[in-house]
């Protein structure tokens, strides 16, 4: 491995691990996988398309690190307004991979999940010279991507809707004030 290789995965596991725990001091560690998995499901198919188009399956510019980890920050953009400067989140956030709807389809962690594995998978696939199997297995993540959003729950547009939603609740705890 070369030394550009390591210092980027130091990198990248370092700002990883201080994001976790950035999220994990608000009890938020399921945003961190959600927008971290998809993110990183983003980066990855950015980097397949680009190898697949260019026909590169050696070492190029970009590592599936820094893909994966610039996919997340661009996820996790609106989280990380939140975090650093108590910038609250609105809709037009979505713009940033679906960072508000993203919470409301079925499953959302298992769902990404399987988005990630198939971008990985198709990662592999370009980086073998399959081209063609690559673009399917992308096209497969993007359907359930597709999927999965249209059959997502309606956002709540009150702090009592996000008590009253059932699991929500728990993923996005409001304080009550009495």
């Amino acid at each position: 491995m070369s030394r550009r290789a390591w210092i980027s995965a130091t990198l990248v596991l370092t700002t990883e691990g201080v994001l976790y725990v950035g999220y994990a001091r608000y009890g938020a560690q399921f945003h961190f996988w959600l927008h971290g998995l998809f993110g990183g499901a983003l980066g990855l198919a950015a980097l397949t398309i680009v190898r697949i188009a260019t026909s590169r399956s050696g070492p190029g510019r970009a590592s599936p690190w820094e893909s994966g980890f610039l996919g997340h920050i661009y996820s996790a953009l609106p989280d990380l307004l939140f975090l650093g400067f108590g910038v609250l989140h609105v809709l037009w956030m979505d713009l940033f991979a679906f960072h508000i709807t993203l919470h409301f389809i079925p499953a959302p962690l298992y769902t990404m999940l399987a988005v990630f594995v198939l971008t990985l998978a198709a990662y592999g696939l370009a980086m073998i010279c399959r081209p063609w199997s690559a673009a399917a297995v992308l096209a497969a993540a993007a359907a359930v991507v597709v999927i999965a959003l249209a059959f997502a729950a309606p956002i709540p547009h009150s702090v009592q809707q996000i008590r009253d939603h059932p699991g929500l609740s728990l993923l996005c705890p409001v304080p009550t004030h009495r």
